[in-house]
C-alpha cells in the first residue's frame, strides 16, 4: 500500500492548525488577570512590564499563523525574573 505524501501533509497542517484553535480556546498562554492588574505575572502576580521582541517571538507569531497576538512581558518583581510571551 502506497502512502500518498499530500494526503498525510494536508492532514498534518489540518490537525496542527486546530490543535492551534484548541490551544487559543482554552486559554494557553494568555494574560492572567489579578484584582487590579489586567497583566499580572503567571508566579506571583505582580504587573508585568511590555519589552521588545526577540528574534524567536517572530518565528513564533508566523508559525502559529498570527492565531495569537503575542507579546513579550517581564515581571516587574526584582525577586522573580520571569520573562515570557503573553498573548
Amino acid at each position: 500500500m502506497e502512502l500518498d505524501l499530500f494526503l498525510i501533509g494536508f492532514i498534518s497542517i489540518v490537525l496542527y492548525i486546530t490543535l492551534l484553535f484548541i490551544a487559543k480556546k482554552t486559554g494557553w498562554k494568555k494574560k492572567k488577570v489579578f484584582e487590579n492588574c489586567i497583566n499580572a505575572c503567571p508566579k506571583c502576580n505582580h504587573p508585568l512590564n511590555r519589552i521588545p521582541r526577540k528574534n524567536i517571538d517572530y518565528f513564533i507569531i508566523n508559525i502559529t499563523f498570527r492565531i495569537f497576538d503575542f507579546r513579550r512581558y517581564k515581571c516587574s518583581n526584582s525577586e522573580r525574573d520571569w520573562e515570557g510571551l503573553r498573548w
